[in-house]
């Protein structure tokens, strides 16, 4: 998305910085294919009372300690602005006669969309229509007149004060730059790849839940809820009188050991339903919306993919795909990287926690 130059090499990071905790993942380029050469995580608490992007010194020194328990060796990467925090319209614009007079068109426009001056703000188009008429344009008959040419166009943007933050973040950190991505485009290149349908990503993390209607790799609507993991772990410190760290424990177990009387006598499977319907009442929304979107081919999503630190929540998939009778599952990021056979159970019990790392990181290789 934000470029900060580029030279050759062959390893990338992909560096996550979320409220949840820092994920980091190593790929190596093996002939435009990305090959895991480590990775590494920490987790956050409810305890700790700074976001990890305001506390530049001590994220860095996060990110330092990850980088050297991992074994990691390159000193270039690709980092995330949350969704949250992104502006993100679709504009239509009037096909100019080229590329500078399109992005004036659109400037004009986003001008009137966003939350704050565009000189405050650093942004990035995606065309979504080709540049160039694909077909040459048929001459026009006696007394016809040609309609307005109009072309799709994506812009993602974000403050220029939330750039800096990541900039004196990698820097403290002694680590270059190269990219700030979007998690949105992350998760498309991890999740989707090639895949033209129109796909839903929900990405639940710690504090909130990200929802992305894709189409033709293009996030067409992004929303992004507060509910997530933490929401769930809070639930069953209030039900089962424990810790966090418990709770935590419980969480991970919650489809398995503790879904008894004796372990939870109040019923720990209507705690998931609790957390589920909101959740499940703003995905029907965003589908929704996305079916009335001017814009869109596509209308009707056509499958839904589960990501984030709590993908794995027992009853899940069941419950969205009964509720938008669609195919769910739980997204693979490492499909499409090399990675050795014996750690497939590891890497698949933590690859949704680690989507965003792995997208950025296969940005420079793709």
């Amino acid at each position: 998305m934000f470029g900060f130059g580029k030279k050759p090499t062959k390893n990338y990071l992909g560096i996550d910085i979320g409220a949840g905790g820092i994920k980091i993942v190593e790929l190596m380029n093996e002939k435009g294919r990305g090959r895991l050469i480590t990775y590494g995580y920490s987790e956050r608490s409810s305890a700790d009372a700074l976001h990890p992007l305001e506390d530049p010194k001590g994220t860095s020194e996060l990110i330092t300690s990850i980088f050297k328990q991992s074994g990691m060796t390159s000193t270039r990467a690709i980092g995330a602005l949350p969704l949250s925090s992104v502006f993100s319209a679709i504009v239509a614009v009037p096909r100019g006669k080229d590329e500078k007079e399109i992005k004036f068109a659109v400037n004009e426009q986003v001008k009137k969309l966003t939350p704050m001056p565009l000189e405050d703000m650093i942004t990035y188009s995606t065309f979504i229509d080709p540049i160039k008429r694909e077909k040459p344009v048929a001459p026009l008959a006696p007394n016809e007149t040609r309609k307005p040419e109009y072309i799709r166009v994506l812009v993602t943007g974000a403050a220029k004060t939330l750039v800096q933050k990541y900039i004196e973040i990698f820097k403290l950190s002694k680590i270059e730059l190269v990219a700030l991505d979007t998690e949105a485009f992350a998760l498309i290149r991890a999740l989707v790849g090639k895949d033209k349908s129109t796909v839903m990503i929900v990405d639940m993390g710690y504090l909130r839940t990200n929802l992305m209607v894709v189409e033709k790799g293009v996030p067409f609507l992004t929303r992004s809820i507060n509910v997530g993991g933490g929401t769930v772990t809070k639930k069953i410190m209030e039900l089962l009188h424990v810790s966090e760290e418990e709770a935590e424990r419980f969480k991970q177990d919650l489809g398995t050991n503790i879904d008894s009387e004796s372990a939870a006598p109040n019923g720990l499977s209507n705690v998931i339903g609790s957390i589920l319907q909101p959740m499940l009442n703003e995905i029907k929304f965003a589908a929704e919306s996305y079916s009335k979107m001017e814009l869109t081919d596509g209308k009707r999503i056509e499958k839904i993919i589960l990501t984030g630190g709590s993908a794995h929540l027992p009853s899940l998939v069941e419950e969205l795909t009964k509720a938008m009778n669609v195919n769910v599952y739980v997204g693979d990021p490492w499909a499409r990287v090399i990675a050795p056979d014996e750690l497939r159970p590891a890497l698949d019990e933590i690859g949704p926690k680690l989507a965003v790392s792995i997208g950025l990181a296969m940005r420079e290789i793709d």
